[in-house]
């Protein structure tokens, strides 16, 4: 039961991953919960356009489908993840029974090439004894005309033993080859033994193998079934309170749909009922003949119908012991529901109490605020040098994955060669079929594009991290004079986000080159690495007159700017989501070339292939179980061999017993008589 249960969970997991396909919301879509997103966006936006105008509508809507996506892409991702991983344990389980039966199939194979050798040379010595034994029985045939022309006593003595030395020589030799043939028979059966026992081992290692490998897949499969409903049950709870407001959009119109369809209803029942009765009139002869065949059918039915009765007796019980499991379960299920409830209750205490410790506690953490503020600008520092060493190991593990690639190409190519090496004796040995290779160059092609696209990735790379050191020393190379004058301003108000170790730097180097320094470490501060970062602080320090003209705001403004820019820059997170999405992109482009490689590596062997090795393995199993009944027949007849021996002897010595000659009707008559009558 439980076998069937974890069976039965690759196909409801591949359904799940298939339910996420689609990328965009659209209410053409077969799928109910798109067509449900895309009708909740299409209302989010009239809703919007009506209270704040179109533009904002819109903005609003685009910022719900990020969302909705994220959701999307979240759960498509830990499918992705789980699929991955039940994949590679499949493999992996694959492999293990592969093995055990290509080390059979090759010592099967050997057996048999010695053994075609050792018949061949029987077959020799048959024709040899066949001919040779021809010849002498020929001579002894000829010596008997001769034989009865000899008249002297003496001469037709010696005549006859010679004949009779002649006879025993052809009989000897025939003996000494039978003894041969016995003891190559008796070694036949010690190693037919011999290879009954290797069998046995081999079926043994594999079922506990196989064993193993269903164990690990049922841990494996509840385990990502429980991942993903834990993701589906989170998305879940938003459609369905989103589903509570759009629901009672789509009532009264469904019952407007009712009632026309209701009308509809009513004309086509009455056309239908013209339509049977004509049909009901052309129909009665075909129903005649229809009814003499499908009473042979019903006969022939009830027979299946026993035998379903009792599948469907068998499949009652598994389905209540199920239901006592779901039972005792649901039991636990309404415990802990309980016990949530109460624990609800004490949380919504807990939340009253803590309520009115945050008023108390609000004042406390303004001063707080400040210091992490300073901590804030640290810590963006950290993750710039942070990052910068994660573009160093990142191209050391691009390297490192193209060399493993690189060798384990070789390995996964020598086990496919031996796999089509085991399907080629199969088909040719075991089958006696013609064995068609397959399309070697399509996989040699995709790995030759692997390793071109991983080179061009890794070139990519370094060419990312030389632009991105270059970057900021550009910025203070070449610049404006607005720029230039909006720098100074941050040199002068921004000396707090300088750090400190800079600052002890400037007091002991040239004015220029400290102001250099000082302007850099403000710079990485507020997270600005490219001219479009420049262009927006600049709007935020520069303000127009009267006349139209841009002016430089003054010293009291500057830190409210920068209060301004680091507020949009923490918006927007372009620091943050340029690093992700780089590295995400990269990341998913490798998957899809490693999963288009694997996925040409299984489809080496067909479906078809694997049934008829499947097919194979049942013969063979059932060839075994012959082979060991005939082993307990030829027991059983050696056996039955002995007794009638031992019995012969016995009646043997009834009959030659002197008690016998005493007997009115002695034991002999009896059989004497007996074989007249017959």
């Amino acid at each position: 039961m439980r076998r069937e249960v974890c069976d039965s969970c690759l196909p409801a997991a591949q359904s799940l991953f298939e339910a996420m396909e689609s990328h965009e919301p659209s209410t053409d879509s077969k799928d109910r919960e798109e067509r449900i997103r895309a009708r909740r966006a299409r209302i989010q936006e009239k809703v919007a356009a009506k209270q704040t105008g179109s533009s904002d509508a819109k903005s609003k809507v685009q910022k719900k489908k990020e969302v909705d996506r994220r959701e999307v892409v979240k759960g498509k991702g830990q499918m992705a993840e789980s699929k991955r991983r039940l994949q590679s344990l499949l493999e992996q389980g694959d492999e293990a029974v592969t093995k055990v039966r290509v080390e059979g199939d090759d010592s099967e194979n050997n057996r048999r090439t010695n053994e075609e050798a050792r018949r061949l040379d029987r077959r020799q010595k048959l024709l040899f004894e066949a001919e040779s034994s021809a010849r002498r029985n020929a001579a002894i045939a000829m010596k008997w005309a001769a034989l009865f022309e000899k008249e002297v006593p003496l001469e037709l003595l010696h005549e006859m033993e010679a004949q009779r030395e002649a006879c025993m020589k052809v009989i000897s030799q025939k003996d000494e080859l039978i003894k041969e043939f016995q003891g190559i028979l008796k070694s036949k059966d010690e190693e037919y033994v011999k290879s009954l026992k290797r069998w046995s081992e081999d079926i043994d290692l594999l079922l506990a193998s196989m064993t193993e490998q269903f164990q690990q897949q049922q841990q494996q499969y509840e385990q990502e079934t429980e991942e993903i409903e834990a993701v589906f049950r989170q998305e879940r709870k938003e459609l369905i309170e989103s589903n509570k407001k759009e629901m009672e959009a789509l009532m009264e119109k469904r019952r407007n749909m009712e009632q026309a369809h209701m009308e509809e209803r009513q004309r086509r029942i009455e056309a239908n009922q013209e339509q049977l009765q004509r049909n009901r009139l052309k129909d009665n002869e075909a129903y005649t003949e229809k009814k003499i065949t499908l009473e042979s059918e019903i006969q022939k039915l009830e027979q299946q119908l026993e035998v379903m009765r009792a599948t469907y007796q068998l499949n009652t019980e598994k389905l209540e012991y199920n239901f006592r499991v779901l039972s005792e379960r649901d039991v636990e299920n309404t415990n802990t529901i309980n016990q949530q409830k109460r624990k609800l209750a004490r949380l919504q205490d807990n939340l009253s109490s803590l309520m009115s410790k945050y008023n108390k506690t609000d004042k406390q953490y303004n001063q707080e605020n400040i210091n992490l503020t300073e901590e804030y600008r640290r810590i963006t520092e950290q993750f710039q040098d942070l990052q910068m060493k994660y573009q160093h190991f990142q191209l050391a593990d691009a390297k490192k994955f193209d060399e493993i690639w690189g060798m384990k190409e070789g390995e996964v190519k020598e086990l496919l060669g031996q796999v089509l090496q085991a399907d080629k004796i199969i088909h040719e040995q075991q089958l006696g079929l013609y064995w068609y290779p397959p399309d070697e160059d399509a996989v040699n092609l995709a790995f030759a594009e692997s390793r071109q696209q991983a080179r061009a990735m890794s070139k990519r790379k370094v060419q990312d991290a030389s632009a991105q050191a270059d970057n900021l020393q550009a910025l203070m190379t070449d610049v404006s004079p607005e720029v230039r004058r909006m720098f100074n301003l941050l040199s002068d108000e921004g000396g707090f986000l300088v750090e400190a170790k800079i600052k002890g730097v400037v007091e002991e180097i040239a004015r220029g080159e400290g102001e250099r320094l000082k302007i850099e470490s403000i710079l990485k501060a507020l997270g600005i690495s490219s001219q479009q970062d420049v262009e927006r602080l600049q709007r935020f320090f520069y303000s127009e007159d009267e006349q139209g003209e841009s002016e430089l705001i003054s010293q009291d403004q500057a830190c409210l700017a920068i209060k301004q820019f680091l507020k949009e820059q923490m918006a927007q997170s372009t620091v943050l989501t340029t690093t992700f999405h780089s590295t995400h992109d990269e990341g998913e482009e490798r998957k899809s070339t490693s999963r288009n490689i694997w996925e040409l590596c299984t489809s080496i062997l067909s479906p078809k292939t694997f049934r008829v090795w499947t097919a194979l393995e049942k013969f063979m199993i059932k060839y075994n179980d012959i082979l060991t009944e005939r082993s307990t027949l030829l027991d059983e007849t050696r056996s039955l061999q002995t007794q009638n021996e031992e019995l012969k002897l016995l009646l043997n010595q009834y009959l030659g017993s002197k008690i016998n000659q005493e007997l009115y009707v002695p034991p002999t008559a009896t059989i004497s008589r007996i074989g007249e009558t017959a």
